[in-house]
């Protein structure tokens, strides 16, 4: 209940403003928090601004933090009526001829009677038929119409790629078969009988991933030990009619599953065909009906003790098993209108018989010439011209100048003092703030980790025309960049995104690979002693340290440690290192190893550190702004509870006294005192 406030009813003083005035000269405290507050802010305020600077500035250091992606290239077609082209960061300069002598086609096939109406009735039975090698069965009722024939095939869940539709000709529909695509290996069959298929019963693995064509042998999860050179698979079975197979063929380091397929193709000699689908050998009868063929895959560990563990193979459709007994539906019954046939190119005249031809089964043909992809529109002869795509590297560093002007930009005005207005700005002091810019100019001054000027042909990022000016501004001298990079055109690209690529002084260890996200840049002294063909001792430590650290050896293979922090950081810079070791030798051996990284990642790299959203030392300045904007809102609202406490303590202090002065006054004039003047 509000308290009672008489307002100098009988005093005459003003109370209601005496305790506003008091008051006020107490709200001194919450005045002072309230202004720390505003300050704190403010600066979180300017800090989120700077952040969202520095996250665009690494957007643009993202774009150019790798070389390979740097490598672009402009592509054009003498005749784009013939042939468009593509290219991508793995082709080359040149030029080069490509002669078109036939375009890949698409199956089609027709029912030659056809139906009076879209309506008619098939009648019940079974057609079979296949695309592609895999083969499909569909059941019909005596219900069932041409017209819900087509939607059988369309709508069947397994259909391998055939679209079917409603030819209408001379009183009469025809239900047509398109193969949707182009190339001899799309052809379309129609069945008497089902297939015979084989498989494996399980897949094979490279970890917890089902293996794909490009997977290497010796990489999967059912290979395991060290090859001895001499290793072999041997593929045997029988074909349809029951002729055997017998073909065998050595394991190389590099072999992979590809080269499996096509060894057991080569095998059966074009009377079957196997894949890979879903990490499962899979090998199709090319004959319907009932088939004699087999098929089993042995390894053969040679003077080695590797293991192989080949899943089973087995019969997974039986061939015979189910008759096509449609009526009227037979293979004598289609008329194949076009067939499937491949593209058939030369490239610069090769091959060079007349007969000759490069075939592809289809009319975008990218693995021909390196890096390029060919769309074929017609028959005839183009030219295709490749010539490197500098302008687009120029844009890129353009884009990172313009990202690191605006965050130094606003940099200056919120960290910086304004001589003009002699103001300064919000972020002035904070180390911080402060340390993030020296470092961004850090990467942009020095010399980029793990290149050598004596090796080199550029090392600092003013070689190649970024530079700053006095003021701290970027700047890229066009006729710099473009000096050097007709100079050396990848030693340009590998200073701006060389990620994490690596080369030795040695012949006997050689650079493996290293991770892009763990393993520090630089140079490291590395010592390995190979005894009897066996690595006996693998050190390793990095330019400048005293001390060599223990390498983890994998048979040829020597890793960098790869502990890690309790928070998840590397406690070596060699984490993810990866060096190989001609063991033929026994020795003693040393090398240099150099790690590059351009300066887009190293900036890159620091960056993140800064504005990561978890660990970034912006992002923890910012939150800790926020921890005292929140303590001092704590301090104002305590403050304010006692000022409100205060102040009723006050006007009720005041209401007893103009109370007790009434009560004074009311006893006065009853003793008879003239109280009219107070």
């Amino acid at each position: 209940m509000a308290g009672i406030q008489l307002g100098g009813l009988f005093t005459g003083i003003d109370t209601k403003t005496l305790v506003s005035q008091l008051m006020a000269a107490e709200r001194g405290t919450v005045n002072r928090y309230q202004l720390r507050q505003r300050g704190w802010s403010e600066r979180q305020t300017a800090l989120s601004d700077l952040e969202a600077k520095l996250r665009a500035l690494k957007n643009s250091a993202a774009n150019l933090a790798s070389a390979q992606s740097l490598r672009a290239f402009n592509a054009t077609s003498s005749d784009t009526n013939r042939l468009t082209v593509e290219a991508s960061n793995s082709a080359f300069e040149g030029n080069h001829t490509v002669e078109i002598n036939q375009l890949a086609n698409a199956e089609r096939w027709v029912h030659t009677a056809g139906k009076a109406y879209a309506q008619d009735s098939v009648g019940a039975g079974a057609f079979i038929y296949s695309y592609n090698r895999r083969e499909t069965t569909l059941l019909t009722t005596s219900e069932t119409t041409l017209e819900d024939l087509v939607g059988l095939v369309n709508n069947d869940p397994n259909n391998p790629g055939v679209t079917a539709n409603l030819l209408y000709y001379n009183g009469a529909y025809h239900l047509m078969l398109n193969g949707n695509e182009a190339g001899s290996d799309y052809a379309i069959s129609i069945h008497t009988h089902n297939t015979e298929i084989w498989h494996t019963a399980s897949s094979l693995t490279k970890g917890s991933e089902n293996a794909v064509l490009a997977t290497r042998i010796i990489d999967l999860t059912q290979f395991d030990g060290t090859r001895a050179g001499d290793e072999s698979i041997t593929i045997s079975g029988q074909q349809h009619d029951g002729t055997a197979v017998q073909r065998s063929f050595l394991l190389t380091a590099n072999t992979t599953l590809d080269h499996l397929i096509r060894e057991i193709n080569a095998a059966f000699g074009g009377t079957a065909t196997a894949v890979l689908q879903n990490g499962r050998i899979r090998l199709t009868d090319h004959t319907c009906g009932a088939s004699q063929m087999e098929l089993s895959l042995t390894y053969n560990a040679g003077s080695g003790s590797t293991t192989f563990d080949i899943p089973a193979l087995g019969r997974l459709v039986q061939g015979g098993s189910v008759t096509a007994g449609l009526d009227g539906f037979a293979p004598a019954d289609f008329a194949q209108t076009q067939s499937a046939q491949d593209s058939q190119i030369k490239v610069d005249g090769f091959p060079l018989g007349a007969d000759e031809w490069i075939s592809r089964s289809s009319n975008t043909i990218g693995d021909v010439i390196q890096g390029v992809t060919l769309r074929l529109q017609e028959e005839g002869t183009a030219r295709v011209n490749l010539t490197r795509d500098t302008k687009s590297v120029r844009d890129r560093l353009n884009a990172i100048v313009s990202a690191y002007n605006a965050a130094i930009a606003l940099y200056k005005e919120k960290a910086g003092y304004n001589t003009t207005t002699k103001v300064a700005g919000v972020l002035m002091g904070d180390s911080v703030v402060s340390n993030a810019a020296d470092e961004l100019r850090r990467v942009l001054l020095q010399q980029a980790s793990g290149f050598d000027a004596a090796l080199d042909s550029f090392v600092l990022p003013t070689q190649i025309g970024l530079e700053l000016d006095k003021d701290g501004k970027l700047t890229l001298k066009t006729d710099v960049f473009d000096e050097a990079i007709a100079r050396d055109h990848m030693g340009v690209l590998a200073l701006i995104g060389a990620d994490k690529t690596g080369s030795t002084d040695s012949n006997t260890i050689k650079f493996y690979g290293a991770s892009s996200t763990y393993t520090a840049a630089g140079t490291y002294q590395v010592q390995v002693t190979v005894s009897e063909g066996i690595i006996t001792s693998a050190k390793i430590k990095q330019e400048g340290q005293t001390e060599y650290r223990e390498a983890v050896n994998q048979g040829n293979i020597i890793l960098g440690d790869s502990t890690f922090s309790e928070r998840g950081s590397p406690l070596y810079p060699e984490n993810g290192l990866q060096l190989s070791v001609d063991r033929s030798v026994d020795g003693t051996f040393t090398a240099t190893v150099r790690i590059q990284q351009g300066f887009a990642g190293a900036m890159q790299e620091s960056l993140d550190r800064m504005v990561n959203a978890d660990t970034g030392t912006l992002a923890l300045n910012r939150k800790g702004m926020d921890d005292q904007i929140k303590h001092l809102q704590d301090q104002i609202a305590a403050e304010q509870k006692r000022l409100t406490q205060r102040q009723a303590v006050l006007t009720a202090r005041f209401a007893r006294m103009e109370k007790a002065l009434a009560l004074l006054r009311n006893q006065m004039a009853g003793l008879g005192f003239d109280t009219a003047d107070g």
